[in-house]
């Protein structure tokens, strides 16, 4: 198993901010084209197999850019709705009185809605509603979203009559639910109910495999698009494999186009990277300059630090120095902290913070797990 074909779906919509119509959906890494030569992946295709002829809601669990969008189309195109159209919420960008608009519409006349509007749940209708950041929603949007699971049924606003609702809903989420539903800001009617057949997508470190066939497929759609003929030698390739790539495949992505407009000629031997041209590490640079000079905002290092401290504070006051590199050889341990170098520009004062560990605790775990410390 290599590249998995997957037909393609004529009703893919996407549906953006506003009710200014919708586009043709265009993700990053196109259905028909999923790369699957790791263990990892053909699992995830093997669960997308399983679960996409029936009738159940799913819930996509992932890193950013790990390709929910991909997989959501593939159940789509996989199940009894086929026929029907595949729409996509962008909770990303919307309040939640946006999200009410564009799920449930509205009848002519309500809160300016002077000629009303139908909803993705009636345009969706014998099709699939992709629902992108479920952990996005309020509270009354989750009861609304749990009614329409358990009774098939939703009422537009202004409404006086409850419609019948025919669609497959698929819901994603970065966030951690579970933490969410513990803070009583998720329904655990809701949580028991979209986790019954779950999914969760491999990051890109857990899928090295894959890596060769990206590139390949990466560079075969650019050179298509651009009318040219580039390639990327297999030891070129070397450094790929060591990257953390925090953006998982959208990263990758990212990184190929960047060599690609960086190539000399039509082989590529050697990355950015390598010659000091590499386009993160500048990003991250920038970032990190930012953050030195600017006033701290909310959802800046303050968000990072609260959504991922490595233990419990309880834990971390009684916590000796060296304890934290008994945990070192765990992966996610690792990941964590490359995320929070990163996001410090290398200042291990500062990732230390992130983190919610003494500059001491750091020390010990990067020792333990032999990260080299540099400016990102």
């Amino acid at each position: 198993m290599g590249r998995i074909a997957i037909p393609r779906c004529a009703n893919d919509v996407c549906r953006p901010a506003g009710r200014g119509g919708s586009r043709k959906a265009r993700g990053g890494h196109e259905v028909d084209q999923i790369i699957a030569h790791s263990f990892a992946m053909k699992r995830t295709l093997s669960a997308v197999a399983k679960i996409a002829p029936t009738r159940s809601a799913v819930l996509l669990r992932g890193e950013p850019g790990t390709g929910k969008d991909v997989i959501a189309r593939a159940i789509h195109i996989q199940s009894q709705h086929r026929a029907g159209p595949f729409i996509k919420v962008c909770c990303d960008y919307l309040d939640n009185e946006d999200i009410l608009r564009e799920l449930f519409g509205c009848e002519a006349g309500f809160s300016g809605c002077a000629a009303g509007y139908p909803g993705d749940i009636s345009l969706a209708s014998g099709g699939t509603l992709f629902i992108s950041e479920i952990g996005h929603f309020s509270l009354p949007l989750q009861k609304r979203l749990l009614r329409i699971l358990q009774e098939q049924r939703y009422k537009p606003l202004g409404g006086k009559h409850t419609l019948p609702s025919d669609v497959r809903i698929i819901c994603a989420t970065e966030k951690n639910l579970e933490q969410m539903m513990a803070q009583g800001t998720f329904l655990a009617e809701l949580y028991y109910r979209i986790h019954i057949a779950t999914i969760a997508l491999p990051s890109l470190r857990e899928r090295k495999e894959d890596i060769p066939g990206l590139v390949n497929y990466f560079f075969e759609r650019y050179n298509h698009a651009n009318h040219m003929t580039l390639s990327l030698t297999e030891d070129a390739q070397a450094p790929l494999y060591l990257c953390h790539w925090p953006g998982n495949v959208r990263d990758i992505e990212n990184c190929l186009e960047h060599a690609a407009i960086q190539a000399r000629e039509d082989v590529i031997h050697q990355l950015p990277c390598l010659s000091g041209r590499c386009f993160r590490q500048r990003l991250n640079q920038q970032i990190s300059r930012q953050q030195e000079t600017a006033p701290q905002e909310p959802g800046g290092d303050a968000a990072f630090a609260q959504a991922a401290p490595l233990w419990p504070a309880e834990t971390m006051r009684a916590m000796p120095a060296t304890t934290i590199a008994s945990h070192a050889d765990d992966e996610d341990l690792r990941y964590r902290l490359v995320a929070a170098l990163e996001k410090s520009g290398g200042v291990k004062a500062k990732a230390a913070r992130l983190l919610h560990v003494t500059p001491r605790q750091l020390y010990y775990a990067l020792k333990k797990l032999h990260i080299e410390v540099k400016k990102f």
